[in-house]
Formats: C-alpha cells, structure tokens, sequence
C-alpha cells in the first residue's frame, strides 16, 4: 500500500511534516519530472525551476495558503520552493506537446542535470539511455513499431437509484509512467476551518484524486487542446486541492472559475448527496457534461461540442474511446446494483485487451512513452472511505482508507 501521512495546522506547518515524511519520495517525483521536462521540452532542471516560478504571482493571488504550503514542503524535504512549484505545475509545463514528442536539446539538457547532480533514479546515473537519445525518424516508436502510450485514464461514476444503496461512488484509474508509482502516497489534510481531505497524489503535489468530509470527491482525466500551453493558467492540482477545501458542491464548482487554466483536462464532480458533473475545461472556456439518469465515465477526449471543436485529433495509439465506450457498458449494464465491489471490477476489466481499462505496461514501448494503470481508486461518498489499488487493478487488492 502507499504510505500515509496526516498532517494538520496551518499551511507551513501541514506542508512541513508532509515534506519531512516522504522526503525521498520527493526526490523520487524530482527524478522523474526532471527527466521528462529535459527530455520533452529540452529544459534542464533549473530551467524548468524558472518556467515554474512564472505560475508563482497566480498561486499567491489564488492558493495563497497552499504556496505556503509548499514552502514547507519544500523546507520539510531539504528541496527549494522552486522545485515543489514545479511538481505542482507539471501538468501545466508539459502542456501543448505532442503525445510521444522528444525536444532535440533533450540529451543537453539530462547531461547538464547530472553534472548539477538533480536527483535520478537509480539505473540512470551510468550516462544517457536508449529513449534519450533517439533521433527524430525514431519520436514516435521503437523498432517493434509500438506508439507512445502515456497519459491516459478512466473514469466512472454512480449515484443515487443507479447503485445498490443510493449513494455516489466515483471511480477511476489513474494511469502514467509506471516509475512513478513509487512516489504515491495517500494524504490526510487537516486543517482548521476546512473539510478533512483525504486524497491520492505524487509526493510533493498538494492533491489528486479525492474525497472530503463534506461529502465531495474528485476524479480527473487529461485532455488535450490546441490552446494548451500558451499563458500561464490555473494550474490542475491546485485546482483539485480548491476543490477538496469546498464545504459545498456549488463552492467546488466555483473554484473552476478562478483563473483560466493553461492546459487542458477534465475534472469529474461529485457529491454525497447525488451531485455528478464532468467538467471539460481548457483555455477556450469550461463545458459541463451532466450525468446520464445517475451515469456518467469519461476518459480523454472531449465530449462536449464545444470543447471538441478546439481538441487536438487523439494520437492513433489512445484507447480513450474503447475505455469510455467499455465503463459506459459495464455502468448501464449494473445500473442499480452497483455497488464498491462493482466498481472495483470496472476498474480491473480487461475487455478489448490491450485497449482496455486495466492496463499493463507494454514493454517494447520507450519507458517514457509507456503508460499503465498506476493504480485504481474506488470512493464511497456516503461512507467516506478511499478504496486504493496501489499497482495495476487487476494484480492487487483495495485497501479501504477512511477519512
């Protein structure tokens, strides 16, 4: 199981003890996206740090609190402030590239981090790799002919008369680079005036997929745009973590409105009293896909007009539509039974293998490029329980997390 940690206070202090206990898990997440950023946009740590600190100005106009809170983080883990924003803009600096892309100052950049010793995992200290060095007739695939497979995820929630009990479950698996499994943990917040949060993130990143005292969770999907990466925006944590510190689900909603993102994803609402709304946001604007009679799953292209009208074409090698095609299938086909155990299933399904919802690494696949399910997540809102698979669904068992 991922490691838990519960903190409490006010921002510096909650940020210090959660930096302290996961420091090297911090430095595990630091490897990670370190490497990417080199290797996708060819900027080296310390760059990536400068591209960070431009989110800065807007996270102390909107997350006031939760920039403090990553000063701690960062305090508590003997990393800079810098660093901990980067984590928590990743989604935002990685916006606008192309599925599978690589920068062609990416083995510059990897050298440079190692000369400055920026952490790395273990088997990457022996000089540059395979992926890193690829030139650009080989962006897209190795020599079995496999394409990029990264960032992708599904979704599938239930409410009211669609489930065994009445109340809402939000489901989904949360799928990216298998390495970076190791950094998860599952974090308890607690602080004074706010909901208990309980939620699965990176070490170092302020939330994730989650749930509150307040009957509230979230769930999340990444989209792409054309408009992605283009100004500095609302970054998609931070987001989450507004989310989970709402007393209400209309309070939640707002805070979608506070800023205009820089990239594109969708946010999946939901509360105990029944209430369930994806919500597709990019820099174009903020469409809302209601529930269907109790229903709804998502994955990662749009579904509202609008927002398809400004989406990036889904790279050949997405399985995005069989996803969201299979948990709409499973959904209407339990509605009104569905209960946790139900939703486990879902997330563990095989259908269409390997385009289907559990999925497995594809080992022929560069590791950069390589996406898996790097957990499964089941929320019981009335009970206020987190059920977390920590590997791919099918290979483990949940663990029940209350709040």
């Amino acid at each position: 199981m991922f490691p838990e940690v519960t903190v409490a206070g006010a921002p510096y202090e909650r940020g210090h003890t959660y930096g302290a206990a996961v420091a090297p898990l911090v430095c595990h997440s630091i490897a990670s996206y370190a490497r990417l950023f080199a290797s996708r946009r060819g900027l080296d740590w310390a760059a990536s740090q400068a591209e960070a600190l431009r989110f800065a100005p807007l996270l102390a106009e909107v997350a006031p609190d939760l920039l403090e809170e990553m000063r701690g983080i960062a305090d508590g883990a003997g990393r800079a402030l810098a660093e901990i924003v980067a984590l928590n803009v990743r989604t935002e600096l990685m916006a606008g590239l192309p599925t599978g892309s690589y920068h062609p100052a990416g083995p510059a950049a990897l050298a440079r981090n190692r000369a400055a010793g920026v952490p790395e995992h273990p088997d990457e200290g022996e000089g540059p790799r395979a992926e890193d060095e690829r030139g650009p007739s080989q962006l897209r695939s190795l020599e079995s002919g496999a394409g990029p497979d990264d960032g992708e995820c599904t979704i599938a929630a239930a409410g009211g008369p669609s489930t065994a009990a009445g109340g809402t479950i939000l489901a989904q698996t949360w799928d990216w680079q298998g390495e970076q499994r190791a950094a998860c943990v599952v974090l308890r917040v607690r602080a004074p005036g706010e909901p208990t949060i309980l939620t699965v993130t990176e070490a170092g990143m302020v939330a994730k997929l989650g749930l509150n005292s307040a009957g509230l969770a979230v769930g999340l999907n990444l989209l792409r745009s054309r408009a992605d990466g283009r100004e500095v925006g609302m970054p998609i944590h931070v987001l989450l973590r507004k989310m989970l510190q709402a007393r209400s689900f209309a309070e939640a909603r707002a805070a979608a409105d506070l800023a205009p993102p820089s990239g594109s994803t969708c946010i999946t609402l939901a509360s105990a009293a029944g209430d369930l709304v994806g919500l597709e946001i990019t820099p174009a604007g903020l469409a809302e896909v209601v529930a269907d009679d109790g229903l709804l799953a998502h994955a990662n292209h749009c579904v509202d007009a609008g927002a398809m009208a400004g989406e990036c074409p889904l790279d050949p090698a997405s399985t995005s539509r069989e996803r969201a095609g299979r948990a709409w299938e499973l959904l209407r086909a339990g509605r009104g039974a569905l209960d946790v155990a139900a939703m486990q299933a879902l997330l563990r399904d095989h259908s269409d293998e390997p385009r289907c919802i559990c999925r497995h690494p594809n080992m022929q696949i560069a590791r950069l490029d390589r996406g898996e399910s790097i957990c499964g997540v089941v929320i019981d809102l009335a009970a206020g329980v987190l059920h977390v698979a920590p590997d791919v669904p099918c290979l483990t068992t949940f663990t029940a997390v209350p709040l």
